[in-house]
């Protein structure tokens, strides 16, 4: 079965609304049906949920099958899940997150509270780290500390394959996405819950349901990205659309095949090593 709706997002941790005006670091959707795109703007994670629930619906509705793209990591490295969970599983790690996460309607959160309390189930320093200057958590690091002593590596397999990756457990700082992991994850697993069996997610679930889940990386089209920025438009969202019309243009056995690669523990960036072929659909 092929994929007639390609939904791109790009996730964001802010603790308040967004501006009433397009900003960027912001939560921009991209949505692609055959020759029709647009890109909406969301000013918190409660709307951009929202959003996403009506057009899977919609999508359910009309009869088409719907991939949606994040850019936040959906799995950790292998052995994460069972040293938090004691369950080898990575919805595990979703369920977990869901009920510790606070996360309301206008983005107030308490996701270093919950990082730090990891840190001191897993017995210290560490895996996660850096905080704002203003906070002062008991087991979450300003600095970067070493990682030693968990049973799981710092860094997912595809982290190491990708250049510029970030590690699932930077906080704070330049290209970090572990606070857009803790409060992305709980959020997915309400999809997951709201629309049951209709929803599957890629690697780590293989049937073929009428909506799919998957991690993405923009940053491995940042080239093509940068080239096709329209004239005032945000990098967000800029990076969300190209993604859509790159990943809607692929035949249908590739963009299968591609959704079914990685590691079904940890999870896989979809398109990773396949660059040229979503440059070709973006002519």
């Amino acid at each position: 079965m092929g994929i007639e709706t390609v939904i791109m997002v790009d996730w964001s941790a802010r603790s308040a609304p967004s501006p009433a005006k397009r900003s960027k670091d912001a939560i921009f959707v991209a949505e692609r049906t055959g020759a029709t795109a647009h890109v909406t703007y969301c000013r918190t994670r409660a709307a951009a949920t929202e959003h996403l629930v009506t057009r899977f619906e919609a999508a359910l509705s009309d009869g088409r099958r719907v991939l949606a793209g994040f850019d936040f990591p959906l799995g950790y490295p292998r052995g994460f899940a069972h040293a938090l969970t004691g369950r080898a599983d990575p919805f595990a790690i979703w369920d977990w997150l869901a009920d510790a996460i606070s996360d309301d309607e206008r983005g107030a959160n308490n996701r270093l509270e919950v990082a730090d309390r990891i840190n001191a189930q897993m017995g210290g320093a560490g895996p996660f780290w850096s905080h704002p200057k203003s906070k002062t958590p008991s087991h979450v690091p300003f600095h970067k500390p070493p990682h030693q002593g968990f049973p799981f590596a710092e860094r997912r397999q595809v982290e190491k394959v990708v250049r510029g990756a970030s590690t699932c457990f930077q906080l704070y700082g330049n290209g970090a996405v572990a606070s857009q992991t803790l409060l992305g994850l709980p959020r997915l697993q309400m999809l997951r819950r709201h629309f049951g069996a209709a929803l599957a997610v890629r690697p780590f679930e293989d049937r073929d349901a009428p909506i799919l889940l998957a991690e993405v990386y923009p940053s491995i089209l940042s080239a093509e990205i940068k080239h096709r920025q329209r004239p005032g438009e945000i990098p967000d969202a800029a990076q969300v659309r190209v993604l859509a019309q790159a990943f809607a243009a692929l035949p249908p056995h590739d963009l299968d095949a591609m959704l079914r690669e990685g590691d079904p523990e940890e999870g896989w960036i979809a398109g990773v090593g396949h660059a040229p072929a979503l440059i070709a659909g973006l002519a």
